[in-house]
């Protein structure tokens, strides 16, 4: 590298722009950040503040940000920023504050600033056209020969806003007029954007959501459906709005934003449903539809906004480097012709990308015991990731019940009834099964939220005809290329090639493991689910075959079933845009709770509307299980305490009871002792004391004991 010539000035530094948004963690706010850090001109810098609606959201290209009550600190971001960015329609009163600030204080800089309002198509409600009943020709000609031309921003004059949305169209004329204040270093522009689609998704998230779940197979349609919403992708919206802040332009201050595809409602519910489920929508009154949007717990402001019917033009594009053949446009067609890039982008911004995950192992290696029974790990996985687990024996026995294909069916029903008609054990051909497979994996739930194999496909001939991967071909053959089926009329077509699973556990057990774990089965459930050892060893022996093991005894990652996942990774270019992102070996001998966490790390956080649901259910699970396991513990111990006190107290009592009874006894005892001697004192001592005592007491002797020990003593018959 040639040195620094000494008289080389130093390149300037790049030219901060300051730009502050409202709202940065908004569905407008979001894109806005992302494409003003995207897009920088050579030179410049962009700097993005704002406010948050909710402080822990704050995005990762976010420079600064303004608390909403923090009154000093958004003045001064405001009076310091070049370009001001306000949502209109969602907080109308903080634009109208943010405006007050701009045309009252001095700047700082004394540079030229921008502030762009960007509002919504309730300001234009009331110049929506009604709708003509399509069963009425003549109302539906006259309608066509009367039918106004577009509506452009150049008529914003007359545009008659909802009843509920007044307010909205009276900060709008403040913004345009500037509150009629003359401040020539401050430019104001004014943007109606048609209704937002795309990046997660705003006022359609609901039929994304329930299309994407499942949970409506017809999606609700306003009325017939038949009103033409003026629409544009919220990136090109933002990309407009920034535009705007750049070019500045002098000869308008209105700009209305809506792309080229003039659709109706039902064509875009249509086009939603098709690409996320059956594609199947079904017509609504508003009082259904307002109890739909209810219940989605969205905005009221929506279904109005759905039951609009106006067409719009954006003529003033040009201006904006938005013209009708421009690159910039992300979605210039409309969203039913972009529906694809649509869904995908909802898929990304809400992290709901379809988890497909295969479990592939010898024989007996799919379970865990415990001292509950058994875990199988493909089962608990799909439960806890809330997931399509396919059972094969279920998806047979679904697909046999299914009606043929000419009534809207599938005729593998037919199919698999012929083989199972006699003998429902049968084991249905290997063709015919993955076929039923491809359908099932087909379907919305499996494409949406993904799907969990497991034990299957058994050999590398069955996955390469089920999934989407790059066949090899024989030693010496060339690979040929396939033609596609030929499928004549009224007869079903063969379905599509599945996509790869992105994660494959392989699971690594040792044959005396897994034998251990067989001879500890009770007999009669061994036999009753073909867990014999004969069995295993004849399943032992095909696994073995179809996965032939490298030097160290594990599965080779260059042959077999194992090397074409290993070997067929994503492939955009190529044709296959899923593939087998990773294979992770799981030892079965490690213990449970080992081998579930390294499945979740391995796959990470769940993609669904509740990623935390799964871990919330199993921690209230497991804090349950350990309440109820603490309270058995304690209603032992209580038990026990109660038994030992109730002996305790047993005792207490019969020791007081024997006592009573003992001392009972001495007295009756005593008092028989005390019958003989009592006729002795009587007959002969007391005779002899009274008349002792009589003497002593005629006399009255100095010492009156010893005169009636010495008169006793006299009288004592035995010594006279």
């Amino acid at each position: 590298m040639p040195p620094k010539k000494a008289d080389e000035p130093p390149p300037p530094p790049p030219k901060q722009l300051k730009i502050f948004i409202h709202e940065m963690d908004g569905y407008l706010g979001k894109v806005l950040g992302e494409q003003a850090k995207k897009n920088v001109a050579e030179g410049e810098e962009p700097i993005i503040c704002g406010s948050l609606s909710d402080p822990k959201n704050k995005p990762s290209w976010a420079d600064e940000v303004v608390k909403r009550d923090d009154l000093l600190g958004l003045k001064k971001a405001l009076l310091t920023s070049d370009v001001i960015i306000y949502d209109v329609s969602s907080a109308p009163k903080d634009a109208t504050s943010a405006l007050k600030v701009l045309l009252k204080y001095d700047y700082e800089d004394e540079t030229e600033k921008v502030m762009i309002g960007v509002s919504s198509l309730l300001s234009w409600a009331g110049n929506s056209s009604a709708l003509v009943d399509p069963s009425d020709e003549a109302a539906v000609a006259a309608a066509a020969a009367e039918q106004p031309a577009p509506l452009t921003s150049a008529q914003a004059a007359e545009r008659r806003p909802h009843p509920n949305y007044k307010a909205q169209v009276t900060v709008e004329n403040l913004i345009i007029n500037k509150g009629n204040v003359k401040k020539d270093k401050l430019k104001t522009y004014v943007v109606w954007s048609g209704v937002l689609y795309g990046c997660g998704e705003g006022v359609l998230h609901s039929l994304f959501k329930c299309s994407w779940l499942g949970t409506h197979k017809a999606l609700p349609v306003l009325g017939t459906g038949a009103n033409k919403i003026p629409m544009i992708h919220v990136a090109d919206l933002a990309g407009m709005a920034l535009a705007l802040a750049k070019e500045r332009p002098s000869e308008f201050n209105t700009v209305l934003a809506v792309d080229r595809g003039e659709t109706t409602l039902k064509e875009v519910a249509t086009a939603i449903s098709k690409a996320l489920q059956g594609g199947e929508v079904k017509e609504c009154s508003e009082e259904e539809y307002l109890a739909f949007t209810t219940a989605q717990a969205e905005p009221h402001e929506h279904s109005i906004l759905l039951q609009l019917n106006l067409q719009m033009s954006f003529v003033r594009g040009e201006a904006l480097g938005y013209g009708e053949e421009s690159d910039k446009w992300i979605a210039g067609s409309g969203l039913v012709e972009n529906i694809d890039r649509v869904v995908t982008e909802y898929r990304d911004w809400r992290s709901l990308q379809p988890m497909r995950v295969l479990f592939h192992g010898p024989p007996a290696s799919y379970w865990y015991p415990t001292e509950g029974g058994r875990v199988d790990l493909a089962r608990d996985f799909a439960e806890e990731y809330d997931v399509t687990y396919l059972d094969l024996k279920a998806v047979i026995e679904e697909y046999r019940a299914k009606p043929p294909f000419s009534e809207g069916g599938t005729d593998l029903g037919a199919k698999l009834e012929e083989v199972l008609a006699e003998d429902a054990e049968a084991e249905v051909p290997e063709e015919l099964l993955v076929q039923v497979v491809q359908h099932k994996l087909q379907t919305p739930p499996c494409r949406n939220q993904g799907f969990v194999l497991a034990a299957f496909p058994k050999t590398r001939e069955l996955a390469e005809a089920l999934f989407n991967v790059d066949k090899v071909p024989a030693e010496g053959e060339t690979p040929e290329e396939e033609a596609p089926a030929e499928v004549g009329e009224g007869e079903e077509p063969p379905p599509p090639l599945a996509p790869l699973p992105q994660t494959v556990f392989s699971l690594v057990a040792p044959q005396e493991l897994l034998l251990a774990r067989l001879a500890a089965l009770p007999q009669e459930e061994a036999e009753a689910n073909g867990e014999t050892e004969e069995a295993f060893q004849a399943e032992w022996a095909a696994w073995e075959e179809a996965n032939p093991l490298s030097e160290d005894g594990t599965p080779s990652t260059e042959a077999g079933l194992l090397a074409l996942y290993l070997t067929n990774k994503p492939n955009p270019e190529g044709g296959r845009p899923f593939g087998c992102e990773q294979v992770v070996d799981i030892v079965s001998d490690n213990p449970l709770s080992f081998i579930q966490d390294k499945i979740r790390l391995s796959v990470g956080a769940p993609r669904n509307y509740d990623p935390e649901g799964p871990r919330r259910a199993r921690e209230a699970q497991q804090k349950a299980e350990e309440e109820a396991k603490e309270a058995k513990v304690k209603a032992a111990r209580e038990a026990e305490e109660a038994g030992l006190w109730e002996a305790r107290e047993a005792k207490a009592k019969a020791d007081a009871e024997k006592l009573a009874r003992l001392q009972e006894e001495e007295r009756e005892a005593l008092l028989l002792r005390s019958q003989p001697m009592r006729k002795y004192l009587m007959e002969n001592v007391l005779p002899s004391l009274t008349k002792g005592l009589q003497e002593v007491a005629k006399l009255r002797p100095d010492d009156p004991i010893d005169a009636l020990a010495d008169y006793l003593f006299k009288v004592d018959p035995q010594l006279n």
